[in-house]
């Protein structure tokens, strides 16, 4: 059984235009940003789904892992400043009630 690895070629190894993802013009750099992190969820998304038809467990969960990174950056939400105070306050009762005797 041989072993094939990939290798890219000399002309795409020097050629600058070989990495770029082609996004529409006129993208600001957010929706540029945007549209690059949503690409790549989706590659990501069917390299997962290889490893996994493929029983390629121990490849496919870190695969699931970038999917999600990629998805979050590309869809993000604002958590709206109400929000983040209500944790903060849940947070120092938790602590207080972890520091309590018994």
């Amino acid at each position: 059984m041989t072993r094939r690895r990939a290798q890219a070629s000399a002309s795409a190894a020097t050629d600058a235009n070989a990495l770029k993802i082609v996004v529409p013009d006129g993208l600001t750099p957010t929706e540029r940003q945007r549209e690059t992190a949503e690409y790549l969820a989706d590659m990501i998304l069917e390299l997962r789904n290889l490893a996994r038809g493929a029983k390629l467990h121990m490849v496919m969960v870190p695969l699931e892992y970038a999917y999600y990174e990629a998805f979050g950056a590309a869809h993000r939400v604002d958590v709206p400043e109400a929000e983040i105070e209500r944790i903060k306050r849940l947070t120092r009762a938790s602590e207080d009630a972890e520091r309590r005797p018994g």
